[in-house]
């Protein structure tokens, strides 16, 4: 190793104590002025918000018990039935007569009240009767579609119709027949609801 290189060596060696030193007093000049410019915490002893009340009260030695209420009087229920020996027009039954050929008369359902405007499932023909083309329509050779309007049960029967397109000399048969026709009725929620629903009916003489 040349000289030089060792003078420049051993000059770093005898300076390292030096700079050692140096920057030991400047962290611990950084340290105390962080120490006088930083505020200082201040603790303060924890206190409860709410201070616990214990409350003596002053518990009675004998307890007074309320006489029971006053016993209401049953009224007199009848538990025997005597027959009358000469009943009454309310407990005589007249005399009737079955007889199996007669017919037993099934009352008629009601026209809907109202029909609902809304549902899940429209109405599904099941049964279709085709309309009696009239003679005279025939010969005039008219034909077309008639629109109806048609108010179908809960039960898929046809109660009310009413003709949205007309056709002189066809509007009549197309009645006719839409009250014989028959649908699986309108469903809401799962429920056969009454609706209005459009029945195109058409006429053709070609078939």
């Amino acid at each position: 190793m040349s000289t030089t290189a060792m003078t420049a060596e051993r000059l770093f060696e005898a300076g390292h104590l030096r700079r050692l030193r140096l920057g030991f007093l400047i962290a611990v000049g950084i340290h105390l002025a962080l120490f006088l410019v930083l505020p200082h915490p201040h603790f303060e002893p924890y206190r409860l918000r709410e201070k616990a009340v214990i409350e003596l009260v002053n518990v009675p030695s004998e307890f007074v018990i309320p006489p029971p209420p006053a016993e209401i009087p049953k009224k007199d229920v009848v538990t025997e039935i005597v027959p009358s020996s000469d009943p009454g027009a309310e407990e005589t039954i007249g005399e009737t007569v079955f007889d199996p050929a007669d017919r037993v008369a099934v009352p008629v359902p009601t026209r809907p009240t109202g029909y609902v405007d809304f549902y899940d499932r429209p109405p599904v023909l099941v049964e279709r009767v085709d309309p009696v083309y009239p003679e005279m329509a025939r010969q005039a050779e008219l034909e077309g579609v008639v629109l109806l309007k048609v108010g179908i049960d809960e039960h898929g029967r046809v109660r009310e119709a009413v003709v949205l397109q007309s056709i002189d000399g066809l509007d009549e048969a197309a009645l006719e027949a839409i009250y014989h026709w028959r649908f699986e009725p309108a469903m809401q929620r799962d429920i056969p609801v009454p609706v209005w629903y459009a029945v195109p009916i058409r006429f053709s003489l070609r078939g």
